[in-house]
């Protein structure tokens, strides 16, 4: 089965995407540059590079054809900052 995951590159999706290839499934993700440093990312799992909050639908149909499952796998990104909750 081809599964085309969105967070492949994160903690649970490494995790699942390793587990995921050692059963015999081909991985694809989308993944925002730069990787996460040290990350487990699988070798054997294809990435498509770019933020899927800026692809058309057009291009997200493209990224899913062939594939047969899809996982929401995305978290919170820490490489942005949140602002701290104001206090009254």
């Amino acid at each position: 089965m081809k599964i085309f995951m969105i967070g492949g590159t994160g903690l649970l999706g490494c995790e699942a995407a390793t587990t995921l290839i050692k059963r015999g499934h081909q991985v694809k993700s989308v993944a925002l540059p730069p990787l996460p440093e040290g990350a487990p990312i699988p070798k054997e799992m294809e990435l498509v590079f770019g933020d899927i909050n800026k692809k058309t639908d057009e291009e997200i149909e493209q990224m899913l054809e062939g594939c047969d499952c899809f996982i929401f796998a995305a978290g919170v990104d820490e490489r942005k900052e949140f602002p701290a909750p104001v206090m009254d």
